[in-house]
């Protein structure tokens, strides 16, 4: 097999473990870190290939959500949900919090799991009364992976059959 294939076979991998097992983003980091040490080696090639394509996995999927994201905030505006206006401002919201997220990723490495809970704790307070001072239903915020209230990649929405994401779909 040549290492073209490999390196696909591993990103395919990377990409379907990654869905199963999302956990914090400072875990998402080391655990792919390593992973992409561990291809290299099993498959000997190069590990900044690998790296290459485990980020360009990630990105792409990236790119993916921000879309699903704006096309469900669209449709709960087009529905007479939401208002422009607060769709933008969920937005505005939504990259805020992942600038945040990335400037803290390394200190929240070093905190136990009890510590990046009650970090985790308070964000979600706090979003909560961002949503509350701006009209915005909280079933409209996004959630995080593996569906739960505050995730590394969004903020926070309802789920079950009244929640926008199953109204939408």
């Amino acid at each position: 097999m040549n290492k073209g294939k490999m390196i696909a076979i591993a990103a395919a991998s990377i990409g379907i473990a990654s869905v199963i097992g999302a956990g914090t983003v400072a875990a998402q980091t080391e655990t792919t870190t390593s992973l992409a040490d561990k291809i290299a080696t099993k498959f000997n090639v190069n590990k900044d290939d690998v790296q290459q394509v485990i980020d360009q996995d990630h990105q792409e999927r990236h790119a993916k959500m921000e879309k699903r994201l704006e096309e469900r905030l669209q449709a709960a505006v087009d529905a007479g949900k939401l208002t422009a206006d607060q769709k933008a401002k969920i937005l505005t919201k939504h990259e805020e919090m992942e600038k945040e997220r990335e400037a803290n990723r390394e200190a929240m490495k070093d905190k136990t799991p009890e510590e990046r809970r009650a970090a985790m704790e308070q964000k979600r307070t706090e979003l909560e009364q961002w949503a509350k001072d701006n009209g915005i239903p909280t079933e409209y915020l996004m959630r995080g992976p593996g569906g739960g209230k505050m995730g590394n990649h969004g903020m926070m929405r309802g789920s079950g059959p009244n929640a926008p994401e199953a109204q939408m779909n």
